[in-house]
């Protein structure tokens, strides 16, 4: 039980990280200039250019998805994304029938396939590639319906009655078609799913407000959605491709002198939208946390957490980390981190102090 309560905990957390990271592009993209650059330039006659007010509202419509999905139920949300891997999975059912399709064009070979060992060879492989996809679309919709995902299937079945190659390419076309058709059907049918999910989440949110007030609302929504280790996780993910995209450019290994210039660039890099920006206060939070709890572990063992159960401690440097940032905009990075340090450092003094001073009245050598 534990085991499963860790996984949805985990999961709670990890499913909405796309959302914050959508949330984090659409504040970099700017759409005006965007369209302003187009209009300078010689694609000002781009059809794209004349749609640019639909373009804006589209903008804030992602707005609206993001925090829909930021602040989606766990359940709904898993159920959101293994919708959302099923068409990854058709996806590439129709990408190994149409490779499989444009394979046998080329070889023009339209003889039995056991006559033929490299056209056996191609079907078995694209036979084998469509079992997996359909036995996991239905294992995803949890359904025993499997010919509902097997339409891309129609060419392998007509190529090993030896229908001709170009009728092949125009079944293939058709099942495309037929799967088109069953997704149109399936997001018609739960087109109310949305409205219905907004309705009693509003419904909830009045009862709440009015038998606790907005401060327990706002206490419960943080609790539930985790939101400091969310915006740290975000944050240990922009950080990790800012390392990555640096290193995969480069050949040669850097030295140490920059490697810290390394470090305190991608931390400035990772901080140029307010999402951002508060993940990297969390995360030096967390940071802050971690180093006073092994201080207090280190001088007095377990008795430190059976006295102080709740380390409330962290917090401080975060805070001071988000002042010091928005009052210099970052310029300074690293006395802001010194800074920072410094206080980690006062609030060791402050957990060690008493303990060195009741040194002096222990006869315990």
């Amino acid at each position: 039980m534990a085991a499963k309560e860790k996984l949805e905990a985990v999961l709670n957390v990890a499913l909405r990280v796309p959302s914050i990271m959508l949330l984090d592009v659409l504040y970099r993209w700017d759409v005006s200039s965007f369209f302003q650059q187009i209009q300078r330039s010689s694609l000002h006659n781009n059809p794209l250019f004349q749609y640019k007010y639909l373009a804006l509202n589209m903008h804030y419509v992602g707005y609206i998805l993001s925090v829909v999905l930021l602040t989606l139920p766990r359940q709904h949300l898993v159920q959101l994304y293994l919708y959302f891997l099923t068409a990854l999975l058709l996806y590439a059912g129709h990408q190994i029938s149409r490779d499989y399709v444009r394979s046998e064009l080329e070889s023009g070979y339209e003889g039995p396939m056991y006559l033929e060992p490299l056209s056996m060879n191609r079907f078995m492989t694209a036979l084998v590639g469509q079992l997996v996809v359909c036995t996991l679309c239905s294992c995803v919709m949890k359904t025993k319906q499997i010919w509902l995902f097997s339409a891309h299937m129609l060419p392998l079945l007509a190529r090993l009655c030896l229908v001709p190659l170009e009728t092949i390419v125009i079944i293939n076309k058709f099942a495309m078609i037929f799967t088109g058709l069953e997704v149109l059907y399936f997001l018609a049918s739960n087109l109310l799913v949305p409205y219905n999910l907004a309705k009693s989440a509003y419904r909830e949110l009045v009862q709440v407000v009015e038998v606790y007030g907005l401060l327990a609302l706002g206490m419960s929504l943080w609790n539930q959605l985790v939101v400091p280790v969310l915006f740290m996780v975000f944050w240990l993910v922009l950080f990790a491709l800012q390392i990555y995209s640096y290193f995969s450019t480069r050949d040669q290994p850097a030295s140490r002198e920059r490697l810290l210039f390394l470090f305190l660039t991608s931390i400035a890099e990772c901080c140029s939208t307010p999402y951002s920006l508060l993940g990297l206060v969390f995360t030096v939070s967390f940071v802050a946390l971690g180093v006073l709890t092994l201080c207090k572990f280190y001088l007095q063992g377990y008795r430190a957490f059976m006295n102080d159960p709740a380390m409330n401690r962290g917090m401080t440097e975060g805070v001071t980390l988000l002042i010091l940032a928005v009052q210099t905009g970052l310029i300074e990075l690293h006395i802001i981190l010194f800074i920072v340090v410094a206080s980690i450092l006062q609030s060791m003094l402050e957990i060690a102090d008493p303990i060195v001073l009741a040194l002096g009245a222990s006869r315990d050598k």
